[in-house]
């Protein structure tokens, strides 16, 4: 049985602690005001979050199979190669098979706030792209209610991170990765081709 990192689950337990100090540098940060030995702290706080960030890349290179697997069968499905450790994000270029280009993007995210896997969709064209995305699928949550994302995103589903109390107790995630498996599962090739019509649509306008 597969498990979540612990830095990972530390750095999701006190995010907010952690995306406030894990960048700063200087131990005479403001930031780091009021607390006892800032140097040793900071070198902590580095430590946790470079090894959360390669836990993180780990985890969704888990997800890359499962993902692949389907898109293959019903469609012209490329992977995006970004930074998995600093964009916690997993990336895909799709579109009909045959086609002579992607046109829109699946992905997994790992947000914070809480601490949820984010199957998602991106489809130029903004809101009303997202909007026709939602009602080919049946499913989605448009890209106002997922703060920092970007116009034409749809989250398919919000899958919860467990957090424990207590961080040496064992979270598997291997059911995780089979959510992500069965979101993903209901994609048809037709529906790739709908979406793709979207984009292109949207890409001449």
């Amino acid at each position: 049985m597969a498990k979540f990192g612990k830095c990972m689950l530390f750095y999701l337990k006190y995010v907010t602690e952690m995306e406030r100090l894990y960048n700063v540098e200087d131990p005479k940060n403001p930031k780091l005001e009021g607390l006892p030995d800032p140097d040793r702290v900071l070198k902590q706080i580095k430590l946790v979050g470079d090894t959360a960030n390669r836990e993180v890349a780990e985890f969704l290179e888990t997800c890359v199979p499962v993902i692949e697997e389907h898109f293959h069968a019903i469609s012209d499905v490329q992977r995006m190669r970004n930074n998995l450790e600093k964009t916690w994000e997993l990336k895909f270029k799709v579109g009909p098979k045959n086609a002579t280009d992607r046109r829109f993007e699946i992905g997994v995210s790992i947000a914070s706030h809480p601490a949820a896997l984010i199957p998602w969709v991106w489809c130029p064209g903004g809101r009303r792209a997202e909007d026709e995305v939602m009602r080919i699928l049946g499913v989605g949550n448009r890209s106002a209610t997922l703060p920092g994302w970007a116009s034409g995103s749809v989250g398919l589903a919000v899958i919860k991170i467990h957090i424990p109390e207590r961080l040496e107790e064992p979270v598997e995630c291997d059911s995780l990765v089979a959510r992500v498996q069965e979101v993903f599962a209901s994609f048809t090739a037709r529906e790739v081709e709908e979406i793709d019509r979207i984009a292109s649509n949207r890409g001449e306008a």
